[in-house]
Formats: C-alpha cells, structure tokens, sequence
C-alpha cells in the first residue's frame, strides 16, 4: 500500500492529555475566561493557545501516513515530542541529548512521563518554548509530504504510459504478420481454383512454414515484451523512494514547457493508434517579436509572452486541450479528437483574441497591439511526433511568408479534408 495509514483510535486523546498537563501544575485560571459582558472581553490567554497548538499537533500525529523512509509512528513521535515541549518545557526534538542533564532534579531523580500525574511539571510562566524551530519542523513536514506524494503518483503515471507504448508497439507488430499471413493465404485459395495439386503442395507447405515461423516469433515476442515491462516495473518500484518532481511548467508563461509537450504528443499518438481518435496541432508564433525586445527592451517582451500565453489559456479551454511553450515566442496547441474544420475554428478565435489584446507595460505611451501567426496540422494515420511536429511548422512558416497574422492548414490535411 503506498500510503500506510495509522490505526484508528491510535494514540491518545488530546483532551486528556490537557486535562492531565492541567491537573500537573498549570493554572486553571488562566483557562478560564474573564467575567464580563462581550464588549470586554479579554484576549484568549496565552497558554489556552499553547493547548490548542498541542492538541493539533498530536491530531497532525495520529493521521500521519508513511512519508519516504520515515514511518507513520516516527511522524506521531516527532509531534508528541513538540507538543510535550510545548507543554511541559522539555526539550525539543532534536536536542533531548543537549538538555538531559538539565532535566535531572537536585536529588538525583528525573522527571515522570507526561501521562504520569506526579512525575510531570507544568512549564513555569514565562519559560521559553522553540516557536521558530515548531514553525521550520512543520514547513519541512509539509514540503517532504508535498514531494513524495507528488513523486508517487508521476511514478504511477510513468508506468501507465509505459504499458499504453508497448501495448501500442505489440499492435504494430501483428498487424504486420496478420499482412503476411494474408497475403500467403490470398495465394493458397488462388492455388486452389487453379486445382493444381503440384502449385497447392508447394502453396500449402509455404503457408504452414509461414504460420510455423509466425507463432515462434510471436512467443518469443511476447517472451520479450513480458521481460522488458517487468524490468520497467522493477525499476520503477526502485525509484518510487528516490524520483523526484520534475517542472513541468514554464516559469515566464505558466504554460507547459517543451518537455512536456514533448511527453504529451507521444501520448496523443498512443491514444490515436489504440482508439482511432486523431486530433490537430497548432503551432503558434507571435509577429515581429524580435522588434518588440530590440525597441522596448526584454522586459516589454516578456510582458507580451505572459499576455499570449493567457489569452491561449483562455481561449483552449476543453478538459484535454493541452498549451505549452514551445519555444522563444512559440507555443504549440495539442487538441485531442477534434475534425480540421472544428479545430480551424478554435484557431480562428484564439487568432482574433491575439489581435484585441492590448499589452501595457511601464514606459510605453500607449498600450502594445501584435499579431501572431499560425500553422494547423491533423495527424495521420501511423505518423510519427516528429513528422506531425514537422507539418504544422512548415504550416506556420507559410503564414508567415504570406504576410503574417493568418491561420495556414496543411496541404495533406486539406486534400483529405
């Protein structure tokens, strides 16, 4: 189980542990709030605060999960021990071997435990307690939480691609042999209406060596594939401790960054040879971008880049449109299942929304108007990223030779269109 959780009832109960720190040594009174009607009432007391700090963290405790080689009851432990500092002014997690002597009273014996009533002290008033240390110890917590669990599941999501591309790849595979075997076949039912019994042995052996040949390929295909995604799920149960977040964002724009365009558009390829749905890509670039940092300077430019970028978001918005940052003043626009006329459409908008925007920046006189430039391609059939990438760019650079500011379809996908 990836998230081992605690047992329920685990640990005790934050209210008696007050109750206890309480019956040790605290004042009651300072529990208690003052008399009075509502216009006067005080603040909450200083130490009914601390109570509260203390119960949430033995809360924080008992709901703790596995967080990479630190186990749920290590968590709990981290916790109780902040809490009983809050309370009883022990020392802090971290430094118990700086204060054990410090702990030891003037005839010899040590402090009880903070459950046992007799043993246990309330800090004196005005004691010093760790708050900025309390403070780090929690935002370290949250942030290894944050890391493996984000970790986790880009593991599990990794090993989930991997099975859709070899499946993808065993596919390929038999289809081609299902060809052969076709073809072979095809010449045996011709040897047949020829009744030729010399031409249907020869025919008749070459499809049973054939078949032979294919079946042995197959299971040592098989044999193969089984291997290789058994060495990737043990590799991958290795690295589920160790791998780490990767940015997937582009830290200028927000938008996807171009490895992770890169990752989604084989995705898209797998998806379209599994289920037979293709979608279009739009490559995008903005007109006569170089002019604006040579003339505004590269801070204007990057206002610009950040204005593009929000308007695409904006205007590609479906569950599975996928906008990234291709590169310099390019974006790439992945949209999945979509027929050439619709996907001209959405690009129609996001071009006339380009031509509306209005970029303010510091030190213009007037707010900055541009133009982009796209290119649309629709994968084909049994096409590579590569080629498909390759399309939609020498798309792209048609509108720009045409004069800018317009949407250019590739010629393949018009003709089929």
């Amino acid at each position: 189980m990836l998230f081992r959780r605690r047992k329920d009832g685990a640990g005790s109960d934050p209210a008696d542990e007050r109750a206890t720190s309480i019956a040790d040594g605290e004042d009651h009174e300072a529990h208690a709030p003052a008399a009075g009607g509502d216009d006067d009432e005080p603040p909450i007391p200083a130490d009914r605060a601390v109570d509260f700090i203390a119960e949430m963290l033995r809360l924080l405790g008992e709901h703790a999960f596995d967080v990479g080689p630190k186990t749920a009851e290590e968590i709990e432990a981290t916790f109780e021990a902040w809490a009983r500092h809050l309370l009883l002014g022990i020392a802090p997690p971290g430094r118990e071997t700086e204060d054990a002597g410090a702990g030891e009273r003037s005839d010899g014996s040590k402090p009880g435990r903070a459950g046992d009533a007799k043993g246990a002290r309330a800090p004196e008033r005005g004691s010093k307690r760790d708050l900025p240390g309390l403070r780090r110890a929690l935002r370290a917590h949250r942030d290894a939480e944050c890391d493996y669990v984000t970790s986790s599941l880009g593991a599990f999501r990794a090993a989930t691609w991997a099975f859709v591309s070899g499946l993808r790849r065993s596919l390929t595979a038999e289809q081609s042999a299902d060809r052969r075997i076709g073809h072979r076949m095809r010449r045996l039912e011709g040897a047949v209406r020829g009744g030729d019994p010399n031409r249907i042995k020869d025919e008749a052996q070459e499809t049973v060596g054939l078949l032979t040949e294919f079946l042995a390929e197959r299971g040592a295909r098989h044999q193969a594939q089984i291997r290789e995604m058994a060495a990737r799920l043990e590799g991958l149960r290795d690295e589920l401790d160790s791998v780490r977040r990767q940015a997937s964002t582009d830290g200028l724009t927000r938008l996807y960054n171009r490895a992770s365009f890169d990752e989604q558009i084989e995705r898209e390829i797998d998806l379209a040879t599994l289920f037979g749905k293709r979608g279009c890509l739009i490559m995008v670039d903005i007109d006569h971008f170089k002019w604006v940092n040579d003339t505004h300077g590269h801070p204007c430019g990057d206002a610009v880049l950040r204005a593009v970028a929000e308007t695409l978001s904006r205007c590609f918005m479906r569950r599975d449109d996928f906008v990234a940052r291709y590169g310099g003043e390019e974006f790439a626009i992945v949209l999945r299942d979509i027929g050439l006329p619709t996907a001209t459409d959405l690009a129609e908008r996001g071009m006339m929304a380009i031509r509306n925007l209005e970029v303010h920046h510091e030190g213009l006189e007037a707010p900055l108007r541009i133009t982009a430039s796209m290119g649309l391609a629709r994968l084909r059939p049994g096409e590579t990223a590569a080629a498909w990438v390759e399309r939609a760019d020498r798309a792209l650079y048609r509108a720009k030779e045409a004069g800018r500011d317009r949407i250019e379809v590739d010629p393949v996908d018009l003709d089929e269109a």
